[in-house]
């Protein structure tokens, strides 16, 4: 982190402290990418508090001064740090080590809820990073060994019939296994009937609140899958996630862990299927999201689709597929 600031910004960071729990106060937005193998995922994270975001935002498009960012160029700016830093810790990491790693596609986050609340068997780490005018910012590392789902261990993985007959996947079919997924396992595990929408959408059209996103890489491409909905629909999946009360209401950390949860089945089925059609994929860790600013914006080259699946009760979730072409 501290020779790409050097060299993109000509800044340098000094370390605050020592490593230790991530501080979700001195976070309004960040950027993320998953860093993968058979054996370890990372996620590799930014956090910054508005203010140095909108300082950084401006040094990368040369803005004045005294202009204020759109929260587009500051998604695209800030998706470029933790992309730049992960490629130059990768290199290292296989220089030094022998160890081969991919890369996922970098995902800006808007708020702090990623760090608050992580999946059981998650371990997080943060070392704050102050620059010569006083501008704070966090790196946080999110990690787990092994390819163990994290959350709750209450659902299991069933396999999706009609694999892709190619090895690079076709995102609307990609898309459409990510749906069968979710709508099986709810059908299988939470006795939840969901009905699903005819036409993909763009996932910036979408009503959500809150979600969990989960990063598919290999080495010919990669996708970003999320599970999201409205904050209503969000606690309807949990109680029925958890066996709730009707009327009780889930706490955050519960809805992260049950939205946390489906997304990761959901991934682990894109795996099976992806390794059926002869391409091999591993899977990031999930990160819960919170508003629709997460996938308001677009970098260059970054393409998504979404379907909306329906329940009783007014019961409403987007499955989301971002994908880079090329």
């Amino acid at each position: 982190m501290q020779q790409t600031f050097l060299v993109q910004f000509q800044m340098e960071l000094e370390l605050v402290g020592m490593p230790g729990a991530p501080d979700p106060d001195l976070i309004d937005v960040g950027s993320t990418l998953a860093v993968a193998n058979d054996s370890v995922n990372y996620q590799f994270a930014c956090g910054f508090p508005l203010t140095t975001a909108a300082k950084l935002t401006r040094i990368l498009f040369a803005l004045e001064d005294d202009e204020e960012p759109t929260l587009e160029d500051m998604g695209d700016g800030l998706r470029e740090i933790p992309n730049v830093a992960a490629g130059v810790w990768k290199a290292m990491r296989e220089r030094a080590a022998g160890e081969r790693y991919q890369l996922g596609l970098p995902i800006f986050l808007k708020g702090n809820s990623w760090v608050r609340y992580f999946p059981r068997n998650v371990n997080a780490i943060g070392q704050t990073l102050r620059a010569p005018d006083g501008s704070l910012m966090q790196m946080v590392l999110i990690w787990q060994y092994g390819q163990k789902a994290g959350g709750n261990q209450l659902m299991s993985t069933h396999s999706v019939d009609g694999a892709v007959a190619t090895r690079h996947a076709v995102p609307m079919q990609v898309l459409k296994e990510a749906v069968k997924a979710v709508v099986d396992t709810c059908a299988i595990q939470m006795n939840l009937a969901l009905e699903v929408d005819p036409s993909p959408s763009d996932p910036r059209d979408a009503d959500v609140e809150y979600g969990s996103s989960i990063a598919l890489t290999s080495e010919t491409g990669g996708w970003q899958l999320a599970v999201m909905g409205s904050r209503r629909s969000c606690e309807m999946l949990t109680r029925n996630l958890f066996a709730m009360e009707d009327d009780e209401n889930p706490a955050m950390a519960d809805m992260a862990d049950a939205l946390g949860e489906i997304a990761n089945v959901a991934a682990g089925v894109l795996k099976a299927s992806r390794a059926a059609a002869g391409q091999a994929v591993q899977l990031g860790l999930p990160l819960f999201m919170e508003g629709r600013g997460c996938f308001e914006f677009f970098a260059a080259g970054i393409q998504g689709m979404a379907q909306t699946v329906h329940g009783d009760d007014g019961l409403s979730a987007h499955v989301i597929l971002i994908w880079q072409e090329g």
